[in-house]
């Protein structure tokens, strides 16, 4: 049977142990958080750079709704056109 100092013993040793890994993990997390922050996050600011160049750039969406319709509509004009041509042609 384990004495009481025994048992007392094997509680610090246990707590020893429990502190020492508590240790080891929040260094890990150290070195990780550190890691994400001097290599990963620049390279999301550069991603989000690029993305907001992208966005500043493109047409709004209402003004590439306009610009399909005048190329339906020019379409159309130029197929008239097209045939009104072709009909003058076999008139002479």
């Amino acid at each position: 049977m384990l004495e009481k100092q025994d048992i007392q013993l094997i509680q610090e040793i246990v707590t020893a142990s429990e502190e020492r890994t508590q240790a080891k993990i929040d260094a890990s997390e150290n070195r990780v958080m550190a890691y994400i922050e001097a290599a990963v996050m620049p390279k999301f600011q550069i991603l989000a750079e690029g993305h907001q160049n992208i966005l500043d750039t493109l047409a709004p969406k209402s003004r590439v709704d306009a610009l399909e319709d005048e190329v339906v509509f020019i379409k159309s004009v130029m197929k008239a056109m097209s045939q009104e041509i072709a009909e003058l042609k076999k008139a002479q």
